[in-house]
């Protein structure tokens, strides 16, 4: 079956509308081994910067999508941390010139006391930075950090950052049950935050797709509503708890290389995938059993749901 490579979606955001994501690294590349990480263990460990796949063939793709389709956003995440590309800044200033429409970029922060790093994201709209964890026995049972790297020192980098992006700063909190949510580990989280300038929201989030890590829990709501008390400056709870009504959808016409997409860098239910594609829930099921027949796709449990994922073999390719 044949996809876009570097490109997925639009997926429906609460916070971004329909985002048109953007893969720049292969896949489990990364600075962190998240225990909660929904796409599982890391298994390329590294802070390497270098072109990890083509800019131009990148560029080329979204120009090809926008021809067709204009979201509301065109989002840096997916299958990795987005920084570790060497030419991130120079894909971000293609698409400023092929379109208006925001770019947004998730990043785990831990490679921003790079000056290169910080540089390649000027040219962004919104970049969101996570700050997990504050405490270094937390960080490390939290994020798993890459060797070379420190709390103190991805902290600093943090700091830099956001004194010198003119930018919008949207800062992500996830927390998981019993391991970066302890009484000390909210207060050192709050200490840092009021230390962050230009900061526009800290958003809490928690785990909501199966981890790469079994044991790892959610934080309920009544939890992350005390936590964001705690916190200074404006605090949005971002996570999607399962049950809550959402938005009417308007019912896309979407197809197999749609749900794959979607579901290779975001595993989800099926009715994840239809408010993600923003696809009715008849539809978005055909499709999906179609995709599991074809071992496209492969059913998973977490806590009794079934989510649907894309399976990969071990070890990542360039």
């Amino acid at each position: 079956m044949q996809r876009y490579k570097y490109i997925y979606g639009p997926v429906l955001s609460r916070r971004l509308g329909r985002s048109l994501g953007v893969d720049v690294i292969p896949f489990k590349t990364c600075s962190y081994d998240c225990v909660y990480c929904l796409l599982g263990r890391t298994t390329r460990h590294t802070t390497e910067v270098r072109e990890y796949v083509p800019a131009e063939d990148v560029l080329d793709e979204l120009a090809r999508k926008l021809a067709e389709d204009r979201p509301d956003a065109i989002s840096f995440a997916g299958s990795g941390e987005p920084t570790l590309n060497s030419r991130l800044g120079e894909i971000i200033s293609g698409i400023k010139a092929m379109t208006d429409v925001p770019v947004v970029v998730f990043t785990n922060s831990s490679l921003l006391w790079m000056p290169e790093v910080r540089a390649g994201l000027a040219g962004a709209d919104i970049v969101s930075p996570s700050l997990d964890a504050v405490l270094p026995d937390s960080a490390e049972a939290v994020n798993r950090l890459a060797p070379g790297l420190d709390v103190e020192k991805i902290f600093g980098g943090l700091q830099t950052f956001c004194r010198e992006f003119r930018g919008r700063i949207w800062l992500e909190v996830l927390l998981a049950a019993g391991i970066n949510d302890r009484p000390q580990d909210i207060e050192a989280i709050a200490k840092a935050v009021a230390r962050l300038d230009n900061i526009e929201c800290t958003q809490l989030n928690t785990v909501v797709r199966p981890p790469a890590e079994k044991h790892v829990g959610a934080v309920g709501r009544r939890g992350l509503e005390r936590i964001a008390a705690r916190l200074p400056g404006r605090v949005e709870i971002i996570a999607p708890f399962f049950g809550r009504a959402e938005e009417t959808h308007s019912r896309n016409k979407i197809g197999p290389d749609d749900v794959a997409g979607l579901v290779e860098r975001h595993p989800s239910t099926l009715e994840g995938i239809a408010e993600g594609l923003d696809s009715g829930i008849e539809e978005t099921a055909e499709i999906v059993r179609r995709l599991v027949s074809e071992g496209v796709l492969v059913e998973t449990d977490r806590d009794g749901k079934a989510f649907y994922i894309v399976p990969h073999p071990d070890g990542a390719e360039d």
